[in-house]
């Protein structure tokens, strides 16, 4: 059974990948928008909640790798970087959008996390429509940051220190983050989980 691949093997299988797509290797950069682009998609369209300026803020962040290849150095991973300036330019767009229309920045985002899996009976498919208006109520309520460091590590499998590095937050920091995330939605979902062990 082949080792688990360790984060500095996958930095420097990322650092080659750069180095084919720096010396115009269509196929490489085929390779890497295979791996990544739903991926930022995912992450933009969670924050802006408009599918144009999603894939906007994409095609702007796979340009400034696509720019930054020729000096690619082996220090993060790609999908690391890559969700670093996405989440950076969103945010922009959120604050032009507050400075706008003088709105809160947590109420032009949107807070869903991907839903339950689909379940065959009409009573199944009510209760699952009920937890994910709860759900999407309490991650609406939880600060940006939180919301983002939850989204990055439990549906995009970043590693805490990968999250860290694109909220520009320490470790500790990041933690905490996701803790107090956690804990609120916990308490934010605690009446509906209540309400359905009454039912």
């Amino acid at each position: 059974m082949a080792a688990e691949t360790t984060q500095p093997e996958m930095i420097q299988a990322d650092a080659r990948l750069m180095q084919r797509i720096a010396a115009g290797d269509g196929t490489a950069w085929k390779d890497l928008l295979d791996q990544q682009l739903a991926r930022v998609v995912l992450l933009v369209k969670r924050m802006l909640h408009d599918q144009q300026e999603a894939e906007d803020v994409t095609q702007e962040s796979f340009l400034r790798l696509w720019q930054q290849a020729p000096r690619w150095q082996a220090q993060a991973r790609i999908a690391t970087w890559l969700y670093r300036v996405a989440y950076r330019l969103a945010i922009d767009r959120l604050r032009q959008r507050q400075q706008a229309h003088e709105e809160p920045l947590d109420e032009q985002e949107e807070s869903s996390l991907p839903l339950m899996p689909t379940l065959d009976s009409p009573l199944a498919k009510l209760e699952q429509a009920e937890e994910q208006r709860w759900l999407q109520a309490a991650l609406h309520a939880l600060p940006t940051r939180q919301r983002v460091a939850l989204l990055l590590v439990h549906r995009l499998d970043l590693s805490v220190r990968e999250a860290a590095s694109v909220l520009q937050l320490s470790e500790t920091a990041t933690a905490s983050l996701l803790a107090r995330g956690r804990a609120k939605l916990r308490l934010l979902l605690s009446p509906f989980y209540h309400s359905s062990a009454g039912n």
